[in-house]
């Protein structure tokens, strides 16, 4: 999977990130804008340079989408009001915010509103993420039914579709999910140009992408990818529990624990509701417990997690 992601701080790497964070603000790969970086005496500037007490900020944050979280909020000041209601949604949801999502759907949108596809895909992507699967699969199944044959959204809704019928228990669900994708696949595989496609690049952000976080997780997984895949696609799918789980297990598997459990820590430090993530960090520190032949690890820890997993 190819990236011209940079992982440094440096001025090049702001620039990219800056004009990156604008078209997933919109939820728009494909948007075309210019930033006006010209002062009134004919002064050209570089975008660290215009926006300097941002970059100062975004320097010394070490995680891509802890510095993508500024850079929203940088937009916010001028950009807000030009979303569309899907897109504050999409934009709450994807900057691990999917209760802020819920708030301006109590309180902004109309039913026509909740007639909009593209609205009902963002609001069962948030309940989703809050792992709320009956009001996702009502929303989503609902969107599914109704919307025509030849609606232009239709890839939207399957892939959301996709995603929470995977994520029920019946296995009936994950093979009409698993065919739902395989259909989108075909399709995208029978207009590329390309001799060989991996098809794991159909779910990074760009023209016409799945976003299906739950997909590209299954994909790398069957793909036997290695840890610097799992990372390239984290930076697309950050927001979504499910996928950081997914990825930390792959870390614990390659010997990697101490840094899943880290993974796995802020996890639930972000979405305390996704029980998953609580049963994942109890097993590993267990079983760091008797493989170091040290009981008594990360004993508060381990109390507090007991207790959290008992109060759910």
């Amino acid at each position: 999977m190819s990236s011209n992601y940079k992982s440094d701080n440096s001025e090049e790497n702001f620039e990219i990130e800056l004009y990156e964070s604008f078209r997933r603000y919109f939820s728009n790969p494909n948007l075309k804008f210019g930033i006006n970086l010209i002062d009134t005496d004919g002064t050209v500037y570089k975008p660290h340079e215009a926006f300097n007490a941002v970059f100062d900020e975004w320097k010394v944050i070490s995680s891509k989408w802890d510095r993508l979280g500024l850079l929203y909020s940088f937009w916010d000041e001028t950009e807000f009001g030009k979303l569309d209601k899907w897109q504050v949604l999409e934009r709450y949801n994807n900057d691990r915010l999917p209760l802020e999502s819920v708030k301006f759907q109590e309180g902004k949108l109309n039913g026509d509103d909740q007639r909009n596809p593209l609205v009902l895909v963002a609001l069962a992507k948030t309940y989703r993420l809050l792992s709320q699967l009956s009001s996702a699969r009502s929303i989503i199944e609902y969107t599914f039914n109704n919307s025509p044959k030849d609606s232009p959204f239709n890839q939207r809704i399957f892939v959301e579709y996709a995603n929470i019928l995977h994520l029920h228990d019946d296995e009936r669900d994950k093979e009409r999910a698993h065919q739902l994708i395989q259909e989108i696949l075909q399709k995208k595989i029978s207009a590329s140009k390309d001799n060989e496609i991996a098809l794991i690049n159909f779910f990074a952000f760009s023209n016409d992408y799945m976003d299906s976080s739950i997909f590209a997780a299954i994909f790398l997984t069957l793909g036997q990818s290695g840890i610097d895949d799992w990372d390239a696609m984290a930076n697309e799918y950050y927001y979504c529990p499910v996928f950081r789980h997914k990825h930390a297990v792959k870390l614990a598997s390659t010997g990697q624990v101490i840094h899943a459990l880290a993974k796995l820590k802020s996890l639930i430090e972000e979405f305390p509701w996704y029980k998953k993530g609580l049963v994942a960090m109890v097993n590993m520190i267990r079983k760091l417990r008797i493989q170091m032949n040290q009981p008594s690890f990360m004993e508060d820890e381990l109390k507090k997690l007991d207790q959290r997993l008992s109060s759910q």
